[in-house]
């Protein structure tokens, strides 16, 4: 404090400025409702007309000198607060200086949006994220832990961390830190080999698991490290595996294997379940009972939304909760696990997990893109999921079809456009 107060800081003018407009409040305070001041003012008055020979009615010195004080503690409060904060702003974030009014406004405009919930994993869920983060700071992502690709797998069974890959996306698609910060949680590496195919994110998250004790202190810290824009949540803090039973009776185990079990073992899912069976994680159950908005998806169908169904405790939260409930349909089927699905099968599967008459909307994209891309994705056995609303009507769900498609190099949502198609709801 002494420091604040040292010459050449100029910030004692606006601390004194601010005291004084305390002071003329308090004083304006006790000439409103202090008795003694009333007596005062009686005899003033009373003095002042027999002075000027006028009726006592003509004269209100207690009104003025009230109006008075009120008006100096509002302009010397606010005139001084100001500069408070344009000095604290300037001084903590230079870039934004000169912005005090919008920043202000822009931050209560993002505080008093819609409480988002999205559930899902993969990348799926960056497009949705980094969407949602222009239009609210209310954002939860409830993030599946089943991921047994790549990095994932290999951090997973060597340090006995939960699987940090999709936790990791979800902080990217929410930091505010600037794309240098992103650039370097998504960083993999290339060469050597103790290191190769590590992510520097889902490095990251293992060390902070370790340092900080647990994966939900680690994810925590993280968030605050990259300065996300809302909070990141597993599903669950156990560790358990993805399991399909298929309806040729075979079972498989984890998520590689169920991702592809139409390429691999030429048979449809019949039930999907989790090995351990896996309790939901409090906090995650706590953001589903509070959002205004629930949405599953956009991601895979198999290995990134339905797996969180899976989670006990989730689909309850979900059913009981007051929040609209949305499911985001892929723009893109995916090859040997939604060959061939249209909207209605997306949302069919979603539905028999999660059960009748609890989703409210699914969001459907509508719009084409060039041949050229749909040919790119048919080499590799993708193709555009259809939209049939005409199969709708046994899924008790409305259907909202919308113009969402990013068009550039990849088939994908548009962030902003998918956005504001959740957010309209």
């Amino acid at each position: 404090m002494i420091k604040l107060l040292a010459p050449g800081m100029r910030l004692k003018r606006w601390i004194l400025m601010f005291l004084l407009g305390i002071a003329s409040f308090i004083i304006f305070l006790l000439v409103t409702f202090g008795e003694e001041f009333d007596r005062f003012i009686v005899i003033l008055n009373m003095q002042l007309s027999n002075l000027l020979r006028l009726p006592v009615s003509k004269y209100y010195p207690k009104l003025i000198i009230e109006f008075a004080l009120f008006g100096i503690a509002l302009i010397f409060i606010l005139f001084s607060l100001v500069h408070l904060i344009r000095f604290l702003i300037n001084a903590l974030i230079p870039e934004k200086k000169g912005k005090i009014t919008s920043l202000l406004y822009r931050y209560a405009e993002l505080e008093n949006a819609p409480k988002v919930v999205v559930i899902g994993g993969g990348t799926g869920l960056n497009s949705i994220l980094r969407g949602l983060k222009d239009y609210t700071n209310n954002i939860t992502a409830v993030v599946s832990v089943s991921d047994e690709g790549g990095s994932s797998r290999r951090l997973r069974y060597e340090y006995g961390v939960l699987p940090p890959g999709d936790i990791r996306n979800c902080i990217v698609a929410l930091s505010d830190s600037g794309p240098l910060m992103a650039k370097l949680l998504e960083y993999r590496f290339r060469e050597g080999t103790s290191l190769t195919g590590h992510s520097f994110g889902n490095l990251m998250i293992t060390a902070l698991t370790k340092v900080t004790g647990s994966f939900e202190k680690a994810v925590l810290e993280a968030g605050r490290i990259f300065a996300i824009r809302g909070q990141v949540l597993p599903v669950t803090l156990d560790h358990t595996t993805l399991c399909a039973e298929l309806e040729n009776g075979k079972v498989i185990e984890q998520e590689p294997n169920v991702e592809e079990h139409k390429t691999k073992y030429k048979s449809e899912i019949r039930r999907l379940f989790l090995k351990p069976g896996a309790k939901a994680y409090s906090k995650s159950i706590e953001a589903i009972k509070k959002a205004d908005v629930i949405v599953l998806g956009p991601g895979s169908l198999y290995t990134s939304i339905i797996p969180n169904l899976l989670v006990k405790g989730i689909p309850e939260a979900i059913r009981s909760s007051g929040a609209k409930k949305v499911y985001v349909c892929n723009v893109m089927t995916q090859p040997g696990e939604t060959d061939n699905y249209g909207a209605s099968d997306h949302v069919g599967k979603v539905v028999g997990y999660l059960g009748k008459k609890v989703l409210d909307y699914v969001i459907v994209n509508t719009e084409k893109a060039p041949e050229s891309l749909y040919r790119k994705y048919q080499e590799e056995g993708s193709k555009r999921v259809k939209y049939d609303p005409e199969k709708f009507d046994d899924l008790n769900v409305k259907v909202i079809g919308a113009n969402l498609m990013t068009k550039k190099d990849l088939l994908r949502h548009d962030p902003d456009k998918l956005a504001k198609a959740v957010l309209d709801l």
